[in-house]
């Protein structure tokens, strides 16, 4: 079972859909953790930094299922298709023997479930899953109407 995290808040919907599948078979999760191209002057210690931020995020959830898990870091080649940067990902789930990876819905060009399917399908690569999107609910604001003295009054149906 792979999890591609993209340092995106879809992440926390890719790994709690990941779990969810990888809990009952107890199957070790490998961990993607997608870098975006860096220019040459970038170190080993900001790739690792990067890395540990995005992976930070989701490891106390794998943590509290109880499940093995294997981090690997994939770094974006600066060029070619959409469908090349899928092909490199689906490459990494196929070095670890991965049969399932799960994705976001939108992700960074060419790393969403959509186009990792396709290419997927072309290569009789791993079956993806598109992790349901998380949604960002509005903070919610009280509705307010004057009432008796100044005070705001509770909103609802009037008579």
């Amino acid at each position: 079972m792979t999890a591609l995290l993209t340092d995106s808040v879809q992440d926390v919907a890719v790994i709690d859909t990941a779990l969810r599948l990888a809990a009952p078979l107890r199957a070790p999760l490998l961990l993607v953790a997608v870098l975006p191209h860096a220019r040459p002057s970038v170190t080993a210690e900001a790739d690792a930094r990067a890395a540990r931020a995005v992976m930070g995020r989701v490891l106390p959830r794998v943590r509290r299922a109880g499940l093995d898990h294997i981090p690997v870091v994939h770094r974006v080649t600066p060029r070619g298709t959409r469908l090349r940067a899928a092909g490199a990902v689906l490459d990494v789930a196929a070095r670890h023997v991965s049969s399932v990876l799960v994705a976001a819905a939108r992700g960074p060009a060419g790393l969403d479930a959509h186009v990792l399917a396709e290419a997927s399908a072309l290569r009789c690569g791993p079956f993806v899953h598109t992790a349901a999107p998380t949604t960002l609910a509005p903070a919610a604001t009280p509705r307010h109407r004057p009432g008796a003295r100044g005070r705001p009054a509770a909103s609802g149906p009037t008579s």
